[in-house]
């Protein structure tokens, strides 16, 4: 069948493109009456609009982030030559109530969608101090939260200026009230890192590949990845309207079924090249973390950096425990691998995800609970049918769009131990059931997952599991050991990330 291609200047950019910049500011929006919301999201939707949702379309920031990453591969400093500044505004389903959409509608969208994430509490997990009742204000009461703005820029001076301009308008004032503003920052730790989070580790290594977007480094010899280690998806997956993955494999293939599925959809007619967003502030209690990767250490004779890779299944420079696919067997990991701190591996795209966790069925090299092998299986089995388990698998992915907030801890960067810091956590997904979702419930949170080869119970996800503590399974040849957990939620919601023309025919009352 024909395949569908990306109406890029349709979609909002930080879906497909992602925003990437060190600046971001989330403010939490409530509509102060439909006609009045609507009005400023028609401001805000225009084409003429200079600091709006349609010149931050994904085809204009893939374009900027193209040649962002060209001069700084020839050595430059890109923001001396380019900046840009980028706008995305996301829906709940209350504040589509509260537009006054239409009920035939509403009426079609996901029961998740509509429920909202507070109320899908026992599925997510948020126990104890992540309890909803818990969250800070305006999430403990989640029917008040009807927008998120995210304003995008190369500087703090840029970022601030151009969300003054779109709150100065009008029709901001008159159409919608800022309820929270939440500030991410790329950190800047005292070891001169930038882009990991606050535990020390470098985020967003892994994220999947988009057919049409992210062409294959071998496109004779391995057409069906972009980078090695990075399967290529069909963009249905995050956008709805297009070609998604099929569960089952493909008879004779090795990987995942690279045959198109039927093009997603969910809720009315009019999300076609939109996306459901999650959107988490999530809490890190950074010095109790190193602690225990400390006193973990000490009672396992094992280097505190190593004990941390055990946990997340990357050291803190992005280098993976397992062995990547140009290494000879076995891979051997002691507590003076050079490895660890060479971050030149993990910003390879050639290196960084070059690995399966096939070779290692016991969990020897990274453990079956570690952070990334719960979060992103690869080519475990998964399920009763093993030859079905890869393909499965990438139904569930994600696209991340995570930035830290808060001041990191300790001199000289300055921050104290009380300071609120954390995780501005976010994804893009076709269905946010079968996917975030079903990776926190069935992935996550559960301690039988992945099925490990030697029948033992893996654990809980050590780094984002919201119980307070839960059993991992550091080396499979002894018993399980209690790791405490300690990232909370604090807040959060689901939205609708319209098209751009949706956006408009939202603010003209077309729809």
């Amino acid at each position: 069948m024909a395949v569908r291609e990306l109406e890029l200047d349709d979609i909002q950019g930080n879906i497909i493109g992602g925003f990437n910049k060190d600046y971001q500011d989330f403010v939490v929006l409530k509509f102060k009456s439909g006609p009045a919301a609507r009005a400023w999201i028609q401001e805000l939707a225009d084409d003429s609009n200079e600091f709006g949702v349609a010149v931050s379309s994904s085809e204009a920031v893939l374009k900027f982030n193209a040649q962002f990453k060209a001069l700084k591969g020839e050595g430059k400093e890109p923001e001396r030559f380019i900046e840009a500044e980028w706008t995305s505004l996301s829906i709940s389903y209350a504040g589509m109530q509260a537009l006054g959409i239409a009920a035939t509608d509403l009426a079609r969208f996901p029961t998740d969608f509509k429920a909202g994430m507070a109320s899908r509490k026992a599925i997510l997990n948020d126990v104890g101090s992540s309890d909803p009742s818990t969250w800070i204000a305006p999430f403990d009461a989640p029917g008040t939260v009807h927008a998120l703005l995210t304003v995008a820029a190369d500087s703090e001076a840029r970022l601030k200026l151009r969300l003054a301009e779109i709150r100065a308008t009008g029709a901001f004032v008159a159409g919608v009230e800022s309820l929270l503003l939440v500030e991410g920052r790329t950190r800047k730790d005292a070891k001169g890192q930038t882009g990991h989070e606050h535990f020390g580790f470098k985020d967003g290594v892994s994220q999947p590949g988009i057919r049409g977007i992210n062409p294959p480094d071998d496109p004779i010899g391995n057409p069906n990845q972009g980078h090695p280690g990075q399967d290529l998806l069909h963009p249905g997956e995050f956008v709805l309207g297009y070609a998604t993955q099929r569960p089952v494999a493909k008879a004779g293939f090795d990987g995942p079924n690279p045959i198109p599925g039927d093009p997603s959809a969910s809720g009315p007619a009019w999300t076609d090249n939109g996306s459901y967003l999650v959107f988490r502030r999530l809490a890190q209690d950074v010095p109790a973390f190193h602690s225990q990767v400390a006193s973990l250490a000490a009672a396992h004779g094992m280097h505190p950096d190593l004990v941390g890779a055990k946990l997340v299944g990357r050291y803190q420079s992005g280098c993976p425990l397992e062995a990547r696919a140009f290494q000879p067997s076995p891979f051997h990991v002691s507590s003076t691998d050079p490895e660890r701190f060479q971050p030149g591996v993990a910003d390879s795209d050639s290196l960084n995800n070059n690995f399966e966790f096939g070779d290692d069925p016991l969990g020897q090299v990274c453990p079956m609970a570690s952070h990334i092998r719960k979060a992103y299986p690869r080519d475990e089995t998964t399920q009763p049918n093993p030859a079905d388990s890869e393909s499965e698998t990438q139904t569930h992915r994600l696209l991340r769009r995570g930035i830290p907030f808060g001041r990191s801890f300790g001199a000289p960067v300055g921050g104290d131990a009380g300071d609120p810091r954390g995780l501005v956590f976010q994804c893009y997904q076709k269905s946010i059931a079968s996917q975030f979702e079903f990776v926190q419930q069935s992935w996550v949170n559960k301690a039988s997952f992945p099925p490990g080869a030697n029948g033992g119970v893996p654990g809980e996800d050590p780094i984002i599991a919201q119980s307070a503590s839960g059993p991992f399974q550091l080396d499979p040849s002894k018993p399980n050991i209690p790791v405490k957990h300690f990232v909370t939620t604090t807040g959060g919601e689901y939205f609708l990330t319209p098209s751009i023309s949706t956006l408009q025919k939202i603010g003209s009352g077309a729809i």
